[in-house]
């Protein structure tokens, strides 16, 4: 077992912390990978925030710096535009482990108050957390109602650019490729799926339906393929209704990244979408096939939150 230095171990605590308060009933889940936060909180209430997810960013010190009523903290600039263009507002907590107590606030709002922040070619920025804004059991209540009006706030953007339409599609999209994906997955036969790749199977013997192979590989990469050019077509449409940070392009990069893992050369063939030599590694596909499914469930359900965001804006009445 490797041994922790002290700033994972404080780290470790205020992560710890930070489970403990949570609602009972509220899920917390930590990333698959090191992707620049510390996990997904969805909200499980009976309130109109039910189904909202939040990112948090837990830091933990035994000795914060305070200045006019706030904790300054410095953050890398590059951390900090993470943070914002993601398809959820980000938490930003901050656990002192000396006084077991901590303090919160969410990155879109800070930045938000003060875009001026992000000009300049620092590469780190300071930020002020009011220490008015503690966190704590009986946080929550507020923290649900602040997600909801930031929500309501993508959507008020979205109503007004007329971007309701588009997001709809995107949808619409997104889930016709998962459920090519899930037909390829269901017909494709259990004795092969031993094999690493399609030259594997063409050297078996000739009562291998070897076109019917090929047909749902290439189905399936185009489901892949098409799952990424939707996101990325989506951000040029937030872009051009000028409505930025939406998380649409890292969700798409995040997508190329996993489907990279078993099609050679995916990112030409989402760009190009036409003259590349493919090269599928069958057993990877089954092995990171769970894992793209899972981050298009995500995004569709971020993308149907956004869409009901908007029905609210026009219809509150329906909401309540």
């Amino acid at each position: 077992m490797p041994k922790q230095n002290k700033a994972q171990k404080i780290g470790r605590l205020g992560e710890r912390w930070f489970a403990q308060q949570l609602p009972a009933d509220w899920i917390f889940q930590p990333p698959h990978e090191d992707v620049g936060i510390d996990g997904v909180v969805v909200i499980s209430e009976d309130s109109p925030s039910n189904g909202l997810e939040f990112r948090v960013q837990i830091k933990s010190s035994s000795g914060w710096k305070f200045s006019q009523e706030s904790i300054v903290v410095r953050v890398k600039k590059d951390n900090l535009i993470y943070w914002l263009t993601g398809f959820n507002p980000t938490l930003l907590v901050l656990y002192d482990t000396v006084e077991d107590k901590g303090y919160c606030s969410w990155i879109n709002q800070i930045v938000f108050d003060d875009i001026s922040i992000l000009e300049g070619n620092n590469k780190t920025i300071k930020l002020r957390i009011p220490i008015s804004q503690t966190l704590d059991t009986t946080t929550w209540e507020k923290i649900s109602r602040e997600l909801f009006s930031l929500n309501r706030r993508v959507g008020r953007q979205l109503a007004v650019s007329g971007m309701a339409v588009p997001v709809l599609e995107a949808i619409h999209g997104l889930m016709q490729s998962l459920y090519l994906i899930d037909l390829c997955a269901f017909n494709w036969p259990e004795d092969l799926k031993g094999f690493n790749n399609l030259l594997d199977i063409k050297l078996l013997n000739k009562r291998i339906d070897n076109d019917k192979i090929r047909d749902l590989v290439d189905a399936e990469t185009t489901a892949h393929k098409e799952i990424a050019q939707a996101l990325l077509k989506l951000d040029q449409q937030f872009t051009e209704a000028k409505i930025p940070n939406t998380g649409a392009r890292i969700a798409a990069q995040k997508y190329i990244d996993v489907c990279s893992k078993f099609i050679g050369n995916f990112n030409s063939y989402v760009e190009l979408n036409k003259g590349v030599q493919m090269n599928v590694n069958v057993q990877a596909m089954f092995e990171y096939r769970t894992q793209a499914v899972r981050e298009v469930t995500q995004i569709v359900s971020r993308l149907s939150s956004l869409a009901l965001s908007v029905v609210c804006e026009s219809n509150p009445l329906q909401c309540k």
